[in-house]
């Protein structure tokens, strides 16, 4: 049997031509395990891009109950499914503000939010300070970033 091929967030992985693209998915009480190294909710509205996040934390041992791409379906998921933590992007589906969602989440829910974004000006920053994210994932990442970025964030939050 084959190596099995690391995903990388700079690009999504190509089906093989015997490979079946229809990917099931599994709700999320049936993917946490004693195992699982924390439960993780992805949020972001590039679907290739959520994808290698999910398969690459999936590789790893992480738990991904879900992916949200808009703030509001965020909210929900985040209620719904309790995640130790959410990844979050700060630009969503339909303008939809990534910050004002952890704000959300936290009042709702106390789990804060890893700020996977390209917005890094200090404009942002200070206003996602009011949320209480955990760290900043500056894009591009690839996938040995993004890793040791929630492994990190999920250290904080058990700290805390």
């Amino acid at each position: 049997m084959p190596a099995r091929k690391k995903p990388t967030a700079s690009r999504p992985p190509t089906p093989s031509p015997n490979t079946e693209t229809h990917c099931e998915r599994r709700h999320p009480s049936e993917v946490s395990s004693p195992e699982a190294k924390g439960r993780v909710l992805i949020v972001e509205d590039d679907v290739p891009l959520s994808t290698v996040v999910e398969d690459a934390l999936t590789y790893e041992g992480y738990a991904v109950v879900g992916t949200a791409r808009s703030a509001e379906e965020a909210i929900s998921m985040a209620v719904d499914h309790g995640p130790d933590l959410v990844l979050m992007d700060v630009k969503l589906l339909d303008n939809s503000d990534g910050i004002a969602a952890a704000g959300q989440i936290l009042q709702r829910t106390g789990i804060r939010c890893l700020m996977a974004t390209g917005q890094t000006d200090a404009k942002t920053i200070a206003r996602a300070a009011l949320v209480q994210p955990l760290g900043w994932l500056p894009k591009p990442y690839d996938d040995q970033e993004m890793v040791q970025a929630v492994a990190d964030a999920m250290r904080c939050n058990r700290a805390s």
